[in-house]
């Protein structure tokens, strides 16, 4: 989940990206949260930003004393289960109970903190899908055979294509087997290793693959996502409206647009009285070996 996000990550910069436009800095809470379709519910982190000249640190930032709860929704928005939290640690909470989290269901995330505000956000997590062809047992980077997966499609609560992020989980870590990409992007930038030992795509829309007469989805693994030769998991997450906005509108600000600054839009993080991520995914895991040319 690391680099399904470059987007954890990306809160050490939230301080700053949402409040270029601003005269004066004005300080936000800050969400980070995470549903998957048959896994249990996952902690919930919250803090505040930081000026933009100033480091974020979360240890920094954490708020701590706040009551923090998971709502199931019914349809018509009334709650269905309320899963309460606890705090484990300064800004980190975690549900008192072991609770599966469903798929096709609409969550609500609902945090006070100890002087009454109110922060919340709503994810419907993405249906179930899961993969009917069995991979080779290896591939040659960026050979002529791609990795496909032909998968069962994912519904949603509305009718919008499905948007999918891969993400390439390594299991043969040693730097050695870093593909070229990677390998520049260490020795140039002196960036950590450990950075790509899970990597991830950009948003991939269901449009641009296959559409095959059963209703399954032919999907083709980018070559880019790859770190690492060797033994490798690879994820395809299906994700929420919330998910797809975020990384969308982010993508925009640092650097993957061509628009000029006071045309690019702010991040969008669909968060009543904070800024973050509440989000969801449907996931679907498969192995293989990728092998040097």
């Amino acid at each position: 989940m690391k680099k399904l996000i470059a987007i954890i990550t990306v809160f050490a910069i939230l301080s700053g990206c949402e409040l270029y436009e601003q005269d004066e800095y004005q300080e936000y809470y800050v969400v980070e949260s995470y549903l998957i379709a048959n896994g249990n519910l996952q902690q919930v982190r919250l803090s505040t930003t930081n000026p933009i000249d100033e480091t974020y640190q979360f240890e920094d930032n954490a708020i701590s004393g706040a009551t923090v709860e998971i709502q199931r929704l019914n349809p018509d928005s009334s709650v269905a289960e309320e899963y309460s939290y606890q705090q484990q640690q300064p800004g980190i909470y975690t549900p008192v109970n072991n609770i599966t989290v469903k798929a096709t269901q609409l969550y609500r995330l609902q945090v006070t903190t100890q002087n009454g505000d109110e922060i919340s956000a709503t994810t419907y997590v993405p249906g179930n899908f899961e993969t009917i062809n069995e991979l080779e047992p290896g591939y040659v980077y960026q050979g002529q055979q791609q990795v496909e997966l032909t998968t069962t499609p994912s519904s949603y609560i509305t009718d919008r294509q499905t948007y999918f992020i891969f993400t390439i989980n390594a299991l043969d870590t040693n730097p050695n087997n870093l593909t070229p990409f990677y390998a520049d992007q260490v020795d140039d930038d002196e960036t950590d290793v450990e950075e790509y030992y899970v990597n991830s795509s950009g948003i991939v829309n269901e449009g641009n693959f296959e559409q095959n007469p059963d209703g399954t989805i032919t999907l083709r693994l980018p070559w880019l996502a790859v770190a690492f030769y060797g033994s490798n998991n690879i994820i395809v997450n299906a994700i929420d409206d919330n998910l797809y906005d975020f990384l969308r509108s982010h993508d925009t600000q640092s650097g993957g647009t061509t628009l000029s600054p006071g045309e690019i839009q702010n991040i969008r993080y669909n968060v009543n009285g904070g800024i973050g991520i509440f989000g969801s995914m449907a996931s679907d895991t498969n192995g293989t070996f990728i092998a040097r040319p």
